[in-house]
């Protein structure tokens, strides 16, 4: 009998890294897929990117709207603990796969510790340095599987008392998609989103939810250096973290001048397409330290929201404060190319679906212990 495989997705970065893994396991014979969209997918705001979701797979997918946009994130929390818990008791899965360390990793994790369904975690032990870090590893510590990026991440998610045989380090899944061959062209992708410069740099700001009070300071003296820095950039909307309302107020300011182009959301493929071609990154995305690295994309890493983790000559480390030309060209004139593969080196896709192809994965247990490091 087939296996029934839930996968969660509810923001436009899971889904990139999830893709290459959904595909092929609906391509096995051995597993029935299901897809669940919710969070930022299901908000106008954002580009209603549940659609996007359709085009790639056309069946087995259900969503659910677990927000309104500005909502609390323990309104989120509990709204899609409800729902999820709905579905899980309908389609009764064998396995729940979530990824990261949004809210809704959170929900689903504890709808699936609880239902004693196993329950695996995409990418945990990593490590960040801000609230991203708490619902990371609360998701680890819930779940009973955990597929990890690098030994380092393995090393972590040992130290939080998880076995030995329930570790799994098959890379970063969206390293099949950055390594491809198959990613777009940048012609085509300036076509189809009307960038019209040859030459731009990318903005992708995020609220840190410990620091609100102080996000509307720290976002128009970000947008005022760009403004000042007088370059094309390609400006896109950050997740829909508490104060993401903040930064898009202050991003009209922005659309005064024919040098910048925003945009609410872009398909994974064409953004990775944008950074590889881009002269550098700025702002505070995990995407100036996973993916600008690999394309020897230099990073300017603003504030401290990424401040743990993994550091390069690729990347440079700013506080807000520090924030001016100077200190930026400083930077970019000095930097030579270095390209780096911290996630491993593809195939993320085939190592999952051999593990999971195992009988004893699914043999392990959704009984937890706390394995003690001797």
């Amino acid at each position: 009998m087939k296996k029934k495989i839930l996968f969660i997705t509810a923001t436009r970065s899971d889904f990139g890294k999830l893709k290459s893994l959904i595909k092929i396991t609906k391509k096995s014979n051995k597993f029935f897929v299901y897809i669940i969209v919710t969070g930022m997918h299901m908000i106008s705001k954002f580009g209603n990117t549940h659609q996007e979701i359709d085009k790639f797979f056309k069946s087995n997918i259900i969503k659910f709207k677990n927000q309104k946009f500005g909502d609390n994130l323990e309104t989120v929390l509990t709204n899609t603990t409800e729902k999820f818990s709905k579905i899980v008791k309908k389609i009764k899965p064998d396995l729940i796969l979530i990824h990261g360390d949004r809210i809704e990793s959170l929900a689903c994790a504890l709808v699936g510790s609880l239902n004693h369904i196993l329950t695996a975690h995409i990418e945990g032990g990593e490590v960040s340095g801000n609230i991203d870090d708490t619902i990371r590893h609360a998701v680890t510590k819930l779940s009973h599987v955990h597929f990890v990026g690098n030994n380092k991440a393995k090393k972590r998610v040992l130290n939080m008392g998880e076995k030995r045989n329930s570790v799994f380090t098959i890379g970063s899944p969206d390293m099949d998609i950055l390594l491809s061959r198959k990613l777009p062209s940048i012609k085509s992708v300036k076509k189809k989103y009307g960038i019209k410069f040859k030459n731009y740099a990318i903005l992708l700001w995020h609220p840190v939810t410990s620091k609100v009070h102080r996000l509307k300071k720290d976002t128009n003296k970000l947008v005022n250096f760009v403004k000042e820095y007088n370059k094309n950039f390609v400006v896109i909307y950050s997740n829909n973290d508490p104060g993401t309302e903040i930064i898009i107020d202050s991003y009209k300011k922005l659309l005064k001048t024919d040098k910048n182009k925003i945009f609410r959301s872009i398909r994974f493929e064409n953004f990775i397409s944008l950074l590889k071609n881009s002269k550098f990154i700025i702002g505070n995305s995990s995407s100036g330290i996973y993916e600008a690295p690999i394309f020897a994309v230099p990073t300017i890493n603003i504030g401290d929201r990424q401040h743990k983790r993994l550091n390069s000559r690729a990347i440079k480390n700013l506080e807000i404060e520090s924030l001016n030309k100077y200190n930026v060209d400083k930077f970019l004139n000095s930097y030579r190319q270095i390209k780096k593969k911290y996630f491993g080196s593809g195939n993320t896709d085939q190592k999952f679906l051999r593990e999971i192809n195992k009988s004893a994965f699914w043999k392990i247990s959704t009984q937890k212990y706390f394995s003690d490091i001797l």
